[in-house]
């Protein structure tokens, strides 16, 4: 044993530094559709001129609806999963926090089914 131990200082072996794995992983935070805007609008909109609150609330529901309704079914999955669990930062899951309970969970309940939707339009324009 003529080598001492601290002669020769094992280096460590560099690793490369790490990349996202794909553009398409993105975090919930960073999952910002487009339609955001649309939607954000709906839910700040005032109520009209002369417009009852129940008239104008149930408005704004069928408004929501309807874009909901726009959105491919990949798209209504991951809208789904944002706002039935709102993270701190996302405007319009806090925005969609703020409605009436049951008026939350049949929008809610509508996105989920968006995939039975897309299948029976799929079905009908055979």
């Amino acid at each position: 044993m003529s080598e001492s131990i601290y002669s020769a200082i094992p280096s460590r072996a560099r690793r490369a530094p790490r990349r996202a794995a794909s553009a398409s992983i993105e975090s919930a935070h960073t999952i910002a559709s487009s339609h955001d805007a649309s939607l954000l609008a709906i839910l700040a909109s005032p109520l009209r001129l002369g417009e009852p609150a129940m008239l104008g609330f149930l408005r704004k529901e069928a408004e929501l609806r309807a874009a909901f309704a726009a959105l491919t079914a990949p798209d209504a999955r991951a809208l789904h999963g944002r706002l039935a669990n709102p993270r701190p930062g996302d405007t319009l899951a806090a925005k969609f926090a703020g409605l009436v309970v049951e008026r939350k969970q049949r929008l809610l309940s509508f996105l989920a089914d968006a995939r039975r939707r897309e299948a029976l339009a799929a079905s009908v324009g055979r």
